[in-house]
């Protein structure tokens, strides 16, 4: 468990983390080169999910995320799945983070929710439900394995 203490906030206790997978951990259907290394860190606290629509159909050929909970989600209404997880795991123990219009839900429902902006970019919609947003996913791993800049960032 990851526990942290907001002033102006108040405190977050996460369990789980949520990352979406293309365009927030992987690029054109390949994870990208370190976040594997940075997730294995992050399990040993709280349990990791790599949550996707699977756009490139990569995510079962993709070795390095192997040894993770692969949670796969409909692309027609991936958006509305994705959020239906975090209200299964209990949204005030869930940390979110994704890059695409499909994955504001997912953050607007989690007890903290960070946008990544990366070679794809990021939607304008997931920047609105977004609590920190970062340039690169793994400035966002570090983030969490790393609670006291959350802290510095949403302290008010």
């Amino acid at each position: 468990m990851i526990s942290v203490s907001i002033p102006g906030w108040g405190d977050i206790e996460i369990e789980y983390l949520l990352v979406d997978y293309n365009g927030t951990i992987a690029l054109d259907g390949k994870i990208k080169s370190g976040v594997k290394e940075l997730l294995e860190k992050i399990s040993r606290y709280i349990r990791v999910f790599i949550v996707t629509a699977d756009t490139y159909d990569s995510v079962d050929s993709d070795v390095d995320v192997m040894g993770f909970n692969v949670l796969k989600v409909k692309k027609d209404n991936s958006a509305e799945e994705k959020a239906k997880i975090v209200k299964e795991l209990g949204p005030e123990k869930v940390l979110a983070i994704g890059n695409g219009a499909n994955d504001a839900l997912m953050l607007k429902e989690a007890a903290l929710g960070i946008g990544v902006i990366g070679e794809e970019g990021c939607s304008n919609i997931l920047l609105k439900e977004a609590d920190i947003v970062v340039k690169d996913i793994t400035e966002a791993l570090n983030i969490v394995l790393h609670p006291e800049r959350i802290i510095a960032t949403l302290q008010s």
